[in-house]
């Protein structure tokens, strides 16, 4: 553990999360290493003291009152389905959080991402945009890597980001979580169906919202990639909201995108 600080250290990484089994919390802490969130098959911890708790004070909001929804998105780029799905959901809540994951491993880079989110919803009131930081949704929480069962690390993954969220929504007050409906994608279908089986038990209710669809056909984020690789940019603008279209419309922009699509 001292050699992999000193490497971290190298490469100028001051941040470590380690993942170990619950019953190893003492030695890990001993270690200072402090817990963020647990299953009953894993553990997550960070070297940070109070580093979890920072990242939910930078996402609270002084007037998040009455009930507190929460959604999370990739808006990978944000399409005027990821708008339908923010207006139903500030339409059955009284404060949104609408946290943009911050995992820079997606085709539009990670801060863009959100600076067109927040661009696309400022006119709705009572939507807080924030990130997910290395919490939600990170390359930083898949333990994957020390699990000898590989074909149980998605599972395992989809337990524990259901627990790192729900103490996040234990501490902000949030009562309710937004999805989109899935009915392509397996992976995401399966992330939730668990939370809806999880969350309920922890008093958080899980709202599937219908995806927006034009001609028949869901608006998603893969579909204007899709045009994007094949040259028909042009054609994404009905899909998309003002803010995500004026970025795209940018060559540089669409030059910068097409090269992360064949990298991520």
């Amino acid at each position: 553990l001292t050699a992999v600080r000193r490497e971290a250290l190298s490469r100028g990484i001051r941040h470590l999360f380690l993942y170990t089994k619950p019953e190893n919390r003492l030695q890990f802490t001993g270690l200072g290493f402090y817990e963020v969130a647990r299953t009953d098959r894993v553990l997550l911890m960070e070297d940070r003291r109070g580093g979890f708790s920072a990242w939910v004070e930078s996402i609270r909001r002084g007037e998040a009152a009455g009930t507190i929804g929460a959604a999370v998105l990739n808006a990978n780029p944000m399409t005027l389905g990821h708008r339908y799905l923010v207006e139903e959901a500030a339409k059955q809540c009284d404060f949104l959080y609408l946290l943009v994951v911050s995992e820079d491993k997606s085709a539009v880079p990670a801060a863009d991402r959100r600076a067109i989110v927040e661009a696309a919803v400022g006119d709705l009131p009572r939507v807080a945009v924030a990130g997910t930081g290395r919490y939600l949704i990170s390359s930083a929480t898949f333990p994957a890597y020390f699990l000898k069962e590989k074909a149980a690390a998605g599972a395992v993954w989809t337990d524990l980001d259901i627990a790192v969220f729900l103490k996040l929504a234990a501490a902000l007050g949030i009562t309710r979580r937004f999805v989109g409906s899935e009915p392509f994608c397996p992976v995401t279908a399966a992330y939730n169906a668990a939370m809806a089986a999880s969350l309920p038990r922890e008093g958080v209710a899980l709202v599937e919202l219908p995806r927006l669809e034009r001609e028949g056909a869901a608006v998603s984020a893969t579909a204007v990639r899709q045009l994007l690789a094949q040259g028909r940019w042009r054609e994404i603008q009905p899909l998309v909201p003002a803010a995500t279209w004026e970025y795209l419309s940018r060559e540089e922009n669409r030059t910068e995108v097409l090269a992360r699509m064949t990298e991520y």
